[in-house]
């Protein structure tokens, strides 16, 4: 097996390979991970097997760490389902990984960091994980994730859809296709700042050239009561998963349950859709503790908790 640095003459390739893929969804493919090229120092890995190739490692190097890239939700080994087939994955992993552990101290690399995937986003999780806690890998940080699970009886709680039988969510108008600079502008930035004192990842103008790029992945969703924009919800879809990655709601919003009316249409229709999951995402502060209010309005909504683990080792 070889490893090659990624250069922009391997893109389609390497897209090819995300599509490809189990674990990789559209935020691994090229024109997403270089909207903010700037801000890391790309070293992403490509794997050939007999000259075909077999496998991608979205990375970066920050000092003498190479990091499965932080500018990405997720990331680890993305395996071509050529690969997966031809092979014994297992068997195949192990060959990725020792790989890798020794393309790393070839570079007089000092840490190898890994942001795996939540368990539900790849059905090999549990080989790959043995894998990596065989080769001396380490958690370094583990995330609490909500996930509603659509391949099962989906339940909300009554708390959440009483809004439905007493006519309160009557007077909520479901919006899609908002435009996403009238509720970065409007709800968005102002409750992040007001709230946390924060911001959003993603800029205004960043979004905006994510969504011309990928239009049919990045949605906007909101909520107006007497025409006013009172919430809002930005979706990515990965396809059979439908992640939740920005949510706010203004005063108006909370006074009129606007937001659980809100998770709950997005929710019933990706259950029509077929989709599989819907991730509400984490609920951990910035030191790691849990969020427990946030992850009781989750749990109200039908989500179950999951564990989404960063990996390191020490060379």
């Amino acid at each position: 097996m070889q490893i090659t640095l990624y250069t922009p003459q391997f893109k389609d390739q390497w897209d090819q390979c995300v599509r490809e893929s189990h674990s990789g969804c559209f935020l691994h493919e090229r024109d997403f991970m270089e909207y903010h090229a700037h801000r890391f120092e790309d070293h992403s890995l490509m794997f050939f097997d007999n000259d075909t190739f077999v496998a991608c490692f979205p990375a970066h190097i920050i000092d003498k760490s190479l990091k499965s890239h932080k500018g990405l939700t997720y990331g680890s080994f993305l395996i071509s389902t050529y690969a997966c087939q031809a092979s014994d994955h297992p068997k195949f992993y192990r060959a990725l990984t020792k790989e890798l552990i020794d393309y790393a101290k070839a570079e007089d690399l000092a840490i190898l960091n890994l942001k795996l995937p939540p368990q539900y986003y790849n059905p090999n999780f549990n080989a790959e994980w043995l894998t990596l806690k065989n080769n001396s890998f380490e958690t370094s940080q583990e995330s609490v994730d909500l996930v509603v699970d659509l391949t099962q009886e989906w339940q909300p709680s009554p708390k959440k859809t009483i809004g439905y039988r007493n006519g309160k969510f009557e007077k909520l108008r479901l919006m899609k296709d908002v435009h996403l600079k009238n509720f970065w502008s409007d709800l968005l930035e102002p409750q992040l700042m007001a709230r946390h004192q924060a911001r959003p990842v993603h800029s205004i103008e960043e979004i905006e050239l994510l969504q011309q790029l990928f239009p049919d992945q990045i949605l906007q969703y909101g909520v107006e009561v007497d025409d006013m924009l009172v919430a809002g919800i930005t979706l990515f879809d990965f396809g059979n998963i439908l992640k939740i990655q920005y949510a706010a709601a203004n005063k108006q919003g909370f006074e009129h349950n606007a937001m659980d009316f809100l998770y709950l249409e997005i929710i019933k229709e990706a259950k029509e859709q077929k989709k599989e999951f819907v991730d509400l995402g984490t609920v951990n502060h910035p030191d790691g503790s849990v969020n427990k209010g946030l992850k009781r309005f989750k749990q109200q909504l039908g989500a179950t908790t999951t564990s989404v683990f960063e990996l390191t080792l020490s060379l």
